[in-house]
């Protein structure tokens, strides 16, 4: 069979009959791949989308309009803290989503990307590189930049993380310790810079901004997860087609006949391909999903926007800054 005739086969997911002749060495698998359309920046409108509809429907609802009017209890500083039964099991912190998901989002963003890299086969002469390894060391700094995102606004930025300096900045304070805490002044000073101590002393973190980092964590999670791997499938040497269709192919083909493509990949290894898909979806619509959540319950307008503003910055710094700085995209590579 023709090559562009399988190709034709395989583009619609479907398994072909055996080539009756060989194709030629000459005619690698790279030919049949096809580049997709770059993102679009605008892409990123999603997520005031997201926060703009959450709000809405904050507003309207009944039962999110009452939660989010109820005076907070002394030391809350959003209806995250509001010690009143939740409206329904997403509209309280601790549901199993965000105590498993949202507050291990780093883990499991960290997992996708690495199950990605590992089922995936770079090119050895990829658009931005002569090197494989070229593309697997730009996507290592890429992950760091993300990674020093994340931390510095809310883990630790050389003492208290972004968030919570901007919280003190702001007027924030932490309130309602328990007095044998309160007496100890060492846990005291930590408590007043850091909103994760004075919560875990049993205090409340009362009075400033106190941005989203959950907004944060879930716009930066999705959009990298997404951008990653449209830049593996950019610079992959797998066929243009899908991993389910690659799979059936692959159960069908004798070794002569992979060979004859230039090595087609094995059942397996497109199965994982597949996987990897698969758990990067899973977690780009549980991040959308709890961003949603995030919007309707917790926070301020202002709190959430900014969340959402800091997370776009890193985005831009990471994958489009390379429009304008060629040499920032010589280092770590870029939409």
């Amino acid at each position: 069979m023709p090559v562009t005739t399988r190709n034709a086969h395989l583009r619609n997911g479907t398994t072909p009959e055996k080539m009756a002749q060989p194709v030629p060495q000459n005619s690698p698998s790279k030919s049949m791949n096809q580049i997709a359309p770059r993102p679009s920046p605008y892409f990123l409108l999603l997520y005031p989308f997201i926060l703009g509809l959450g709000s809405l429907y904050s507003i309207i609802s009944p039962v999110a309009s009452i939660q989010q009017v109820t005076p907070l209890a002394a030391g809350a500083t959003s209806s995250i803290n509001n010690p009143h039964a939740p409206a329904n099991y997403f509209s309280s912190k601790r549901n199993i989503v965000n105590i498993l998901f949202v507050k291990r989002g780093w883990f499991w963003t960290t997992l996708a990307l690495l199950f990605l890299q590992i089922t995936s086969k770079a090119s050895s002469a990829s658009p931005t590189s002569n090197k494989r390894a070229n593309h697997y060391l730009q996507a290592f700094l890429r992950y760091c930049l993300l990674t020093l995102t994340w931390m510095f606004v809310t883990q630790w930025f050389f003492g208290p993380a972004l968030v919570d300096r901007s919280f003190i900045l702001t007027g924030g304070h932490c309130e309602g310790l328990p007095a044998k805490i309160a007496e100890n002044t060492a846990v005291q000073v930590a408590t007043i810079y850091s909103g994760r101590v004075c919560k875990a002393a049993g205090g409340y973190w009362r009075g400033g901004h106190d941005i989203s980092g959950h907004v944060f964590i879930l716009v930066i999670s999705s959009a990298s997860l997404l951008y990653e791997l449209y830049l593996t499938d950019r610079h992959s040497t797998h066929p243009s087609v899908s991993p389910r269709a690659a799979a059936n192919v692959a159960h069908d083909l004798s070794a002569e006949e992979k060979k004859s493509v230039g090595g087609w990949e094995s059942e397996t290894e497109a199965k994982l391909r597949l996987y990897a898909r698969y758990f990067i979806y899973g977690i780009v619509a549980l991040d959308c999903l709890m961003l949603l959540t995030t919007a309707i319950w917790f926070h301020t307008w202002l709190e959430k926007l900014n969340g959402m503003l800091i997370a776009g910055i890193g985005l831009y710094v990471t994958y489009f800054l390379g429009d304008f700085v060629p040499a920032w995209r010589q280092i770590v590579g870029g939409l």
